[in-house]
């Protein structure tokens, strides 16, 4: 289309998009030449002029400048990062540039080498590098065209390198359909075309080079047109002596295909055949049509007809004027076209060198099951396993399944096309391989692995109701098969059961516990997670006691362990345990082998539960570091996580508005309202209102969490409904809170249990000072230091009270202290109004060097003084080190500094 818009000349299109959308993207390629790089997404209906707005855009680079293009194909969508390879095919030479693990990442994925599966985000960062090394010899701009048909591997790579640009000179820019077709680019910001007015297609049909049309059919043509360019430069075509047919209400884009399947028709049977060659091969690659061609004894020169049509170009490389053009040809070819055009085309490409897309070839020429060739799909899905092409892989197993003669295996390879379809993030689909593959005659071991796959599915679309159910009914499937993989999937059932309780009803947990418990035995010499799989069952049907010794068994194994895969369920046994040294050494590993392994989809989870373990340790600059981190990582792949660690900081550091703010955000980001995640806000608004001494309206959501059961959230909001119901004298609240934290915390007989179990008994006691003389002595030896800080205000404030005002004096300037220094602002406000009664007026030492950064800022400065370079640095926030560099640039400035070393001699908090 861009091509014979541009060639024939039709000024109006060109000056509408030049009124109405070119200065946008020409705003954008200058900001790339000023180093602030962006992307948008243009979109609009086909035929409207995406392609002409790009192309105008791009044609006023200048000669430094760097244009890189790719384009979508319907029929490719599911090889693994074909437009993504397209992109960088000319960069390719800077990956050498690239750190060893980005390197081999690229290099993989595009498989030019052999290596380990490689995280998609991985890939990622290497593409940003790439770009940003690019860059250093001018902008670059970026134009991928029909991107609603990106592989979904390329879709990710290109969204997560969208939204990380911006310091780069980079330029990024979409052409889609519906910009809602592709899910990873739904958050880039949009420029939607609109169709030409009637008076502007008016004059675009005045403009054409045909016969003079009359009033009615000019009137007709405009009118089927819907102000679509395309249509208005196709439909006077099909003009005949008898005028122009009506179609009114026909959608215009069947209306242009119907226009180019006339001209297809109309051409001689060889151009035809050669087309349809064309159109199975979106490659666009001449050297492959000339080869296919000559096998059907056709040769390149057979095109000219098409040519003349204005049908299709070839040349150094095959293109269709449209897309449109393509999709009309081949669906107007019939089944035997089709298969014989397919089966040219694998004789084209080698064996060696391009397996790939000749079997894939020879798999849509197949018109019955042939096991050789789901044999060979099925080992392509290894190999683009291996390259991180899991999309692919589902691909070349769901069609793989399709031309599998022998029932079982069809049903075997159905499953794994369902397991591949979960893991590449289409569990939807995934669901309809499944009931295909439950269809067949499945062994009992594969009836079990298909309702585990259920199960692992409801689990994570959030039907937090039937996960349980479905993967405990695997886990008894499986005892009398494989009763380790049986008690693995007992554990996720397990698992998924804690996520699914609501509103205090643990009834759900316990069966699954107590069904677990009936299962296979662990084996003479457990493994960690079978100690965890059964110190959760008996935590939850037989309580603390039971559990502690088994939970502190799985905890201690933990502790060397090579796989994160269960390191989240431990750490959340060592929060039952009350253990915070064993809650920080496991959630620092959790987060070391997830980096190792590239595994950073589960990251933000690892970091996280390193985030509350900083915050309960006091380090909340270290904590917002962590949190920062994995935001950037959850806003980096797309993905709906509920940031429970910054809640939980949000509530210890006292600000209100952004508190409240960010418990209302992840209630609604939380939309399933599942249990966990309403209690985290209820525990985290207790905290607040305390700190800022509002214990009545602490008293509620105190209440409410610690109602729930079974949640390590509920156990922790025990103390503050304690405070909060001492205080407001609801002392019918306050004891059987009391006596529920006693049974906990005796049980795990931990520093931090019981010198928090000793606060609150002082709380509710007549003569407290010894008791919270202990509190404070037990706590002192734990790294919990908001706790000990805590004791020493309401030991403080009790101290106040009773008149003791040289003792209360000494707690409270201690607790002001610590408050001050860790950021707590609101319980260190509190600490300084009692010392303020006391005649004291005590100063804040809290104001930060941070305070004048912005908040990625100040993450930067503290992860930059602890001596990382840039690229590490951007590496751990998964941005550019010419980002890194910017932002340090700016904290310099903002500091008065010079250096790195400079820097690293700021007292900027642990």
């Amino acid at each position: 289309m861009s091509e014979h818009l541009t060639r024939t000349g039709p000024d109006l299109p060109l000056s509408r998009l030049a009124r109405r959308e070119l200065p946008r993207l020409a705003w954008l390629l200058e900001r790339a030449r000023q180093g602030a790089g962006a992307a948008t997404v243009v979109h609009g209906q086909a035929g409207l002029g995406k392609s002409v707005l790009l192309d105008s855009a791009v044609s006023a680079s200048g000669p430094g400048d760097t244009i890189l293009r790719a384009a979508g194909a319907e029929f490719e969508q599911e090889l693994a990062f074909t437009a993504l390879h397209q992109l960088c095919l000319p960069l390719l030479h800077l990956a050498d540039r690239l750190p060893a693990p980005q390197r081999l990442a690229l290099k993989t994925a595009f498989d030019l080498e052999e290596g380990a599966a490689p995280d998609l985000l991985v890939i990622g960062l290497a593409v940003l590098g790439l770009l940003a090394e690019a860059g250093t010899s001018g902008p670059v701009v970026c134009v991928v065209d029909d991107a609603q048909w990106m592989d979904a591997g390329s879709a990710q790579v290109l969204a997560f390198v969208a939204r990380r640009i911006q310091a780069e000179p980079v330029a990024l820019l979409f052409a889609m359909r519906d910009p809602d077709a592709v899910p990873a680019l739904a958050a880039l910001p949009r420029l939607p075309l609109s169709p030409l007015t009637d008076q502007e297609a008016g004059s675009l049909l005045a403009s054409m080079p045909h016969a003079p049309l009359d009033a009615e059919i000019r009137r007709q043509l405009i009118a089927e047109a819907r102000g679509n360019p395309l249509a208005l430069l196709e439909l006077p075509r099909g003009l005949g002596p008898a005028g122009y047919p009506s179609h009114l209400g026909l959608p215009v884009t069947d209306l242009v295909e119907q226009s180019f399947q006339r001209r297809f028709c109309a051409l001689p049977e060889r151009t035809r055949r050669l087309l349809v060659l064309a159109a199975a091969e979106p490659l666009g690659d001449t050297g492959v049509l000339r080869r296919a061609a000559e096998s059907e004894g056709l040769t390149l020169s057979d095109v000219e007809p098409a040519e003349s049509a204005e049908l299709v170009q070839v040349d150094v490389c095959v293109r269709f004027r449209h897309p449109l053009v393509r999709s009309a040809i081949y669906r107007l070819a019939d089944e035997a076209q089709r298969r014989r055009a397919h089966h040219a085309l694998a004789r084209a490409f080698d064996p060696e060198h391009r397996p790939d897309r000749r079997v894939w070839h020879q798999a849509q020429a197949a018109d019955q099951p042939r096991e050789h060739l789901a044999g060979e799909l099925e080992r392509l899905a290894g190999r683009a396993r291996r390259r991180g092409g899991v999309a692919a892989a589902a691909a070349f197993l769901e069609r793989a399944t399709e031309l599998t003669p022998d029932p079982a295996l069809r049903a075997e390879r159905a499953l794994a096309a369902a397991q591949a379809k979960h893991e590449a993030g289409a569990s939807e689909q995934a669901g309809a391989l499944l009931t295909a593959a439950d269809a067949g005659p499945l062994t009992g071991a594969g009836r079990a692995r298909v309702m585990r796959l259920r199960g692992q599915i409801a689990f994570s679309l959030r039907r937090d109701d039937d996960a349980p159910v479905l993967l405990l009914e695997a886990a008894k499937q499986m005892a009398p098969l494989d009763a380790a993989l049986a008690r693995q999937t007992a554990l996720e059932a397990l698992w998924a059961a804690t996520g699914a309780e609501r509103n205090g009803d643990a009834h759900g947990i316990k069966a699954v516990a107590a069904a677990v418990l009936r299962g296979p035995a662990a084996p003479r010499a457990p493994q960690p997670a079978d100690l965890l799989l059964d110190g959760l069952a008996t935590l939850f049907t037989q309580g603390q006691s039971a559990a502690a010794p088994l939970l502190r068994a799985a905890v201690d194994g933990f502790r060397q362990a090579d796989d994160p895969s269960w390191l989240p369920v431990a750490c959340r046994a060592a929060w039952d345990l009350w253990d915070e040294v064993a809650l920080e050494e496991l959630a620092t590993r959790c987060v070391e082998l997830a980096r190792e392994a590239g595994a950073l989809t589960f990251l933000p989870l690892a970091l996280n539960f390193q985030a509350v373990a900083a915050t309960y340790a006091g380090r909340f600059t270290a904590a917002s570091a962590m949190t920062e981190q994995a935001h950037a990582l959850t806003e980096a792949i797309a993905g709906a996580f509920v940031p429970y660690a910054a809640i939980v900081l949000a509530a210890h550091q006292g600000n209100r508005g952004q508190a409240r703010a960010l418990f209302g955000q992840s209630l609604r980001a939380a939309a399933d309202g599942a249990g966990g995640f309403v209690t985290i806000v209820e525990y985290a608004t207790s905290v607040l209102h305390n700190g800022l001494g509002e214990h009545e309206a602490a008293l509620a959501p105190a209440r409410q969490a610690a109602g729930r059961t079974h949640l390590f959230w509920s156990a922790a909001a025990l103390p503050e409904l304690i405070e909060a119901g001492a205080r407001t004298g609801r002392l019918d609240l306050a004891q059987p809170a009391l006596d529920e934290l006693a049974e906990l915390t005796e049980a795990a007989g931990t520093g931090w249990g019981l010198g928090v179990l000793a606060r609150c008994c002082a709380l509710l006691s007549d003569t407290p000072d010894q008791l919270y003389e202990e509190a404070i002595d037990r706590l002192a030896g734990t790294r919990v230091t908001v706790q000990l800080a805590r004791t020493h205000l309401l030991h403080g404030e009790w101290l106040f009270r009773s008149g003791a005002r040289a003792q209360a004096r000494a707690s409270l300037r201690e607790a002001h202290r610590m408050f001050d220094r860790m950021g707590a602002a609101a319980f260190a406000t509190r600490a300084a109004r009692g010392l303020r009664e006391l005649g004291d007026r005590p100063a804040s030492s809290a104001t930060s060097v941070l305070d004048a950064l912005t908040s990625q800022e100040a993450n930067i400065a503290r992860l930059v003084a602890t001596g990382r370079t840039s690229r590490e640095v951007a590496a751990d926030l998964f941005l550019s080190p010419r980002t890194i560099d910017n932002h340090l640039r700016n904290i310099y400035r903002k500091l008065g500094l010079s250096s790195r070393r400079q820097l690293r001699e700021l007292d900027l908090g642990g």
